[in-house]
């Protein structure tokens, strides 16, 4: 499993748990699983790796849409998107028997240590993480007031020697790392936020942690543009068109989207929309331009 889908996957689970859904997010995990292995037309669809994974991220979100718990669908979706297709099957494997043992054993998932790993996968599992803490919160203020809350937590940490060497010290016990940082901060910032410092603690020996503190304050910086979507027409789009493409796009990135609408002659039909790092092009010149290569192709 790629650490990305790894953290990712922490923390929609810890949020099914603390929703009171954990069980149904694990059904939803192992329902899939099974679906995949019965149904040769849907292993056909998700283990093409010619298939985008933004468009098999589509047919998942299509599949599940009122079938799913909040945390399960995007988890599935997530998955579908980031994970290499032939890898597909273990990995929900080992994501449906993370969940049901946390059923089983109703372990508190927010307090649990990951294994450890080299820089690079533990600064995966955190970006995993906070792809999904982030798309939880609401409206762009709140995700302004976390990156804020961050960027204080980490000039603390920088500036109390102290404070770094004792929560950042991975020969100590990690329950009594986490209470220091409950203490300190939990009636001082947003539960959002709180989770991020308690994950870095928890996702393995971090190295540098006024730098990976600094980094997710970047990372809820570029939240801020990921909820922004441009959408290039030929012809303005009336409330309605709007209202419906920021919830189609909502549904696909999982986090509310605000549409802003470029007229652009040069579309012809259609529409190119891009929000966050995913294009979708639906114009009537991108078509055109295949036909002409088509032709080109034939001549």
């Amino acid at each position: 499993m790629r650490a990305v889908i790894r953290g990712y996957a922490s923390a929609a689970l810890e949020s099914a748990s603390a929703a009171g859904r954990l069980p149904v997010a694990a059904s939803d995990l192992a329902g899939f699983a099974r679906a995949l292995t019965a149904h040769d037309r849907l292993r056909e669809v998700l283990m093409d790796d010619a298939f985008p994974a933004t468009a098999r991220a589509a047919v998942v979100a299509e599949l599940l849409e009122g079938r799913a718990s909040p945390e399960g669908g995007a988890l599935l979706r997530f998955t579908v998107r980031y994970e290499e297709a032939g890898e597909l099957p273990p990995t929900l494997a080992e994501l449906t028997e993370t969940a049901d043992h946390a059923v089983e054993t109703g372990v508190d998932l927010g307090s649990q240590p990951e294994p450890e790993g080299s820089r690079s996968e533990v600064r995966d599992r955190i970006r995993g993480y906070s792809e999904r803490v982030l798309s939880e919160l609401g409206a762009s203020d709140d995700v302004d007031e976390v990156e804020d809350e961050l960027f204080r937590i980490a000039r603390l940490v920088d500036q109390h020697a102290d404070l770094r060497r004792v929560i950042g010290n991975p020969s100590a016990e990690l329950a009594g790392r986490l209470a220091i940082v409950d203490d300190l901060l939990a009636s001082r910032v947003r539960p959002a936020t709180l989770r991020f410092v308690r994950y870095v603690l928890r996702a393995g020996h971090v190295r540098d942690l006024v730098g990976t503190l600094e980094w997710l304050v970047e990372l809820a910086a570029l939240e801020r543009g990921r909820r922004l979507a441009e959408a290039r027409v030929a012809v303005d789009l009336d409330d309605g068109e709007r209202t419906r493409l920021a919830a189609a796009l909502g549904r696909l990135v999982d986090r509310p989207v605000e549409v802003r609408v470029v007229i652009d002659p040069n579309v012809i039909g259609g529409m190119l929309v891009s929000v966050g790092d995913l294009v979708i092009d639906g114009t009537v010149r991108l078509r055109l331009e295949r036909l002409h290569d088509l032709l080109s192709a034939v001549g």
